[in-house]
């Protein structure tokens, strides 16, 4: 469960935005998660991720259990949250994945924190290197100072891609906004 990566990432962009909120390991719970997270404009969630192929709605994001919760946040959970969030990154693996259901739903995390309010979320196709995302979310939130979010993944990507040429370190990511 230990991901220095996520660690060094989350510290980072916590000294690029120095306004922020960064709760780390057994402070990361589930619990936390729920209660708070309708009060921020932008959630970062630096932790693993696991994605549900036999049942979609039981993807998950891996907190720190406690108070109640399993530490298992899933798809089906988000469902009955109201989230406010302008942003929402989830700096985890395959967290953009998704089975299309009867009519043109994909059912994942995705499609959860979009019920649930996110204007948008940046997530990631497949399963991604710890270092790696940690240079890139570290770009992507410096980028965002000055720039719209689209084109500071962008330029986040491209500057990871000269760091590790590797598309499997850079390409993963993607963007999803809500009309």
């Amino acid at each position: 469960m230990d991901l220095p990566g996520a660690e060094r990432e989350t510290r980072e962009i916590r000294e690029i935005w120095d306004a922020s909120t960064a709760l780390m390991r057994e402070d990361a719970s589930e619990a936390n998660f729920k209660k708070h997270a309708g009060r921020f404009k932008v959630l970062h969630l630096a932790s693993h991720g696991e994605f549900n192929p036999a049942s979609p709605l039981n993807s998950r994001l891996l907190l720190a259990a406690g108070d109640g919760e399993d530490g298992s946040l899933t798809a089906d959970e988000l469902y009955s949250m109201n989230l406010n969030a302008e942003l929402v990154t989830l700096s985890a693996c395959e967290t953009g994945l998704g089975d299309l259901a009867s009519g043109d739903d994909v059912i994942g995390l995705t499609r959860g924190f979009l019920y649930a309010g996110t204007n948008s979320i940046v997530t990631s196709l497949w399963q991604v290197s710890d270092d790696a995302t940690a240079f890139l979310m570290q770009r992507f939130y410096q980028n965002m100072k000055n720039s719209p979010k689209a084109s500071a993944l962008r330029d986040a990507i491209l500057e990871t891609k000269e760091h590790y040429p590797n598309p499997a370190h850079w390409s993963a990511f993607n963007l999803s906004v809500a009309f």
